[in-house]
């Protein structure tokens, strides 16, 4: 028999539902997912996918530096370095005696005697010629009894009172102009015969050599009447020899006083001289003209130069310069330009071209030891254009 009690519980001993106590939950969402592992093959085929994502990135890139690389210009580049440079000047000329002397005299005369030939070889104070000194002598006196008579006659003009009238005057003042220009004549004259008379060279009729030198002319024979002025015979010095040369005006700064000069005879290319540059004629060879005129002295113990012939000069110069090679220079002779390189890229730069050497170029202004040009490629490029180094030379 049952309880009272026992009938509030169902059979299976439990509370029913309508005596079970009410219980209020709070509504909370749904519980979270949970998360499942990712399995072992998933996993393997993402990390693949990252590599094979990366390794076509590398590729890419690569590529494309491969890419600019071909597309850049590829250039070979040169150190600048201060050298010293040798250089030529070159110019044509003709030969000169170092003296010349043209035995003349101011007054007409007569040749007693001819003591030497043409081609002969003399001594200072060797006799040459033998003249009529008597002749002479009575030359010079008529010479200062000419120069006396014209003075004496000046002093006269000079003394007398000027006229009162402007004609009067103005013709006084002529005839004294005129009578002091008759004194002046007369005054040169005697004074060349006299010192000519004078000289060393002239001793009672004979004439001497006044140096050593050779005979290059002789115009009279003995007996022979000669008239003022009148070159009898000619007497240089051929054991020096000047060259009159006519250089590029252009190149003027490169010609120095006793600088070393190389002669070059045309008609024997085989002979060499050296020279030296005495002196630099401060005018053009002509107005207007491209050249300038420098004197060459050549000793010419051998007596292998002769007067008159044309030879070839060239002038040596030398100077430190930031050296470049030719190849790198574009234009040398007018607007020269490089291209110096520097963080990757190629940049113009205008250059002075001086001295040249060779396939070497001295820069003037524009460059200095240290810069590194553009020996190859830089034909094709523009100023700030990026390259590619592929070599070096220094």
């Amino acid at each position: 028999m049952r309880s009272p009690d026992d009938s509030s519980l169902s059979e299976n001993g439990n509370l029913s539902a309508e005596q079970q106590p009410s219980v209020a939950i709070a509504d909370e969402g749904p519980p979270p997912a949970a998360t499942a592992p990712l399995h072992p093959l998933r996993r393997r085929r993402i990390l693949f996918a990252g590599l094979a994502v990366a390794l076509v990135l590398i590729i890419a890139l690569g590529l494309l530096i491969v890419h600019l690389a071909k597309t850049q210009p590829r250039v070979v580049l040169y150190t600048v370095h201060e050298q010293t440079l040798n250089s030529y000047v070159g110019g044509g000329g003709l030969t000169y005696a170092a003296r010349t002397l043209n035995v003349a005299y101011p007054v007409s005369g007569r040749v007693m005697k001819v003591a030497v030939s043409v081609g002969q070889a003399v001594q200072a104070g060797q006799p040459l010629l033998t003249l009529d000194n008597a002749t002479i002598a009575a030359q010079l006196e008529q010479a200062y009894v000419q120069l006396q008579t014209a003075q004496n006659y000046l002093n006269t003009l000079l003394a007398q009172p000027v006229p009162p009238t402007a004609n009067g005057a103005a013709q006084h003042a002529t005839a004294i102009a005129a009578a002091r220009r008759v004194v002046a004549i007369a005054q040169s004259h005697y004074d060349a015969l006299n010192a000519q008379l004078s000289s060393p060279a002239y001793n009672h009729g004979t004439v001497t050599a006044p140096f050593t030198g050779v005979v290059t002319a002789i115009n009279v024979t003995a007996g022979t009447l000669f008239s003022a002025n009148k070159t009898l015979l000619t007497l240089q010095d051929i054991s020096t020899i000047v060259v009159q040369v006519q250089f590029p005006l252009a190149e003027r700064a490169q010609v120095r006083v006793g600088a070393s000069a190389q002669v070059d005879p045309v008609a024997a290319p085989g002979q060499q001289f050296t020279g030296t540059v005495t002196a630099i004629v401060p005018a053009l060879s002509s107005a207007g003209s491209a050249t300038f005129t420098a004197w060459v002295t050549v000793p010419n113990n051998g007596q292998q130069l002769f007067t008159g012939e044309s030879v070839y000069v060239r002038v040596a110069s030398q100077q430190q310069l930031p050296t470049v090679p030719e190849l790198a220079v574009i234009n040398p002779d007018a607007d020269s330009i490089v291209f110096v390189y520097a963080n990757g890229r190629a940049h113009v730069r205008h250059v002075v071209v001086g001295l040249r050497d060779g396939d070497r170029f001295g820069i003037i202004s524009g460059l200095q030891p240290g810069d590194q040009v553009i020996l190859v490629g830089q034909y094709q490029l523009s100023d700030n254009e990026p390259v590619v180094v592929v070599g070096k030379q220094s």
